[in-house]
């Protein structure tokens, strides 16, 4: 890394620094002193966040997304930033603990607001543990008939009641647990790397654990539980990073993941993971949660779309971004070759927030030429064919669908 490759950049006041729409052209900032102001008709979904004070930092979604800022941002008084390239982000902040973890805390907590907005999920406000909640979440998953995700849930809790020598709901817990027990089968992470079968538990929606993962190869469902229904949030592929929440606030997991497929995963603690990750990895944690950032924020627009079919097609869509953008595929190669989402027909429906499909909806859907519908995959033969799609839902409802 040259003096040449990070600058200090200067700003008078009043000086504009980022115009909405502008194209980022692949750098991070950090605000080293004085304060930057937001003036943007951008909704940000949780607050309105008015300035960038020194440690402060902007950029990472769109240097890393490929996409325009969102907000116009402009010196509110004399201001200093530090500009850094974004792929020498990793190396960077490997070596700055202190900033690095203030940052991941940044695009964590945008990131689970987003998640919360998408869910609609009717959960308290407060980020306290309220460990009882293990056993009210064993209870639904027993009628979602899912016993092994009940048994980890009241080992969770039991294990917390022994830590805190609580018999507070112990009896109940202890009693439920007879009917489950047999299918509680916890993997027995031996080392920091392992290969993990199809529908392995990494961790339970309100357990206290606060390990890291990333996805080296198949796929992992993050879903909750959304007034008494399985919600998916996400289903993560090579690359991604998830668990970084519990990390960063040392709060109860707002999910709970679990593997779709055979997976390889890396579990990384709180105690190893600036020792025991090189740069090229923790590059990839910040570049995961900006794809999930971009991601998420597709998603919103799409649940506004008044079509249940014309969601299914724009979620598709984004979902072939986020894969070129992940892959570094180029976009124009990416127009005629096949793209698979490994994601399950009820899943898909249930991210696009749709609660019962129609059939005559679900027929037309299966019948487009261009779609290869597999009990766990999606295969999109042509990216062209699928934009040429959304222009005639686009044309025939005036709606912007991607």
């Amino acid at each position: 890394m040259s003096a040449e490759d990070i600058k200090i950049v200067t700003y008078s006041k009043g000086a504009a620094i980022v115009v909405q729409n502008s194209i980022n052209t692949g750098n991070f900032f950090i605000v080293k002193s004085g304060r930057v102001a937001v003036d943007s008709e951008h909704i940000i979904v949780d607050h309105e966040l008015a300035f960038y004070e020194a440690g402060d930092s902007f950029g990472l979604v769109s240097a890393l997304t490929e996409h325009r800022f969102l907000v116009t941002l402009f010196a509110d008084t004399d201001v200093e930033l530090v500009q850094i390239p974004i792929r020498l982000l990793g190396s960077y902040l490997k070596e700055r603990k202190e900033l690095a973890m203030k940052i991941l805390g940044l695009y964590s907590r945008e990131l689970r607001t987003l998640q919360k907005h998408l869910s609609k999920a009717n959960k308290p406000a407060d980020r306290d543990y309220h460990p009882e909640r293990l056993v009210q979440n064993a209870r639904t998953y027993l009628t979602w008939q899912k016993p092994s995700l009940a048994a980890y849930s009241i080992q969770a809790f039991l294990k917390w009641s022994k830590e805190n020598n609580s018999n507070e709901n112990v009896p109940e817990a202890l009693e439920l647990f007879k009917s489950v027990a047999s299918t509680y089968k916890p993997f027995p992470w031996e080392n920091m790397q392992s290969t993990l079968e199809a529908g392995e538990i990494l961790f339970v929606e309100s357990e206290k654990s606060n390990e890291i993962y990333v996805v080296l190869e198949g796929n992992v469902k993050l879903f909750g539980i959304v007034r008494g229904f399985e919600y998916v949030i996400d289903v993560l592929g090579p690359g991604e990073i998830f668990g970084e929440m519990s990390l960063i606030d040392n709060a109860p997991r707002m999910a709970s993941a679990i593997t779709e497929t055979k997976t390889k995963i890396l579990r990384v603690t709180p105690e190893n993971l600036f020792e025991s990750v090189g740069p090229s990895l923790l590059q990839k944690i910040f570049e995961s949660i900006a794809r999930r950032i971009w991601f998420s924020h597709q998603r919103l627009v799409i649940l506004r779309l008044k079509t249940p079919v014309t969601r299914l097609y724009a979620y598709l869509y984004n979902s072939i971004r986020d894969q070129d953008i992940r892959l570094g595929r180029n976009l124009d190669v990416s127009l005629s070759t096949p793209h698979t989402i490994y994601i399950q027909m009820d899943e898909l429906c249930n991210m696009c927030g749709i609660i019962k499909l129609k059939q005559e909806s679900i027929d037309e859907f299966k019948a487009d030429t261009n779609l290869v519908i597999e009990p766990n995959r999606i295969t999109i033969k042509s990216r062209k064919r699928l934009e040429e799609k959304l222009g005639h839902f686009k044309s025939k409802e005036g709606q912007i669908v991607a």
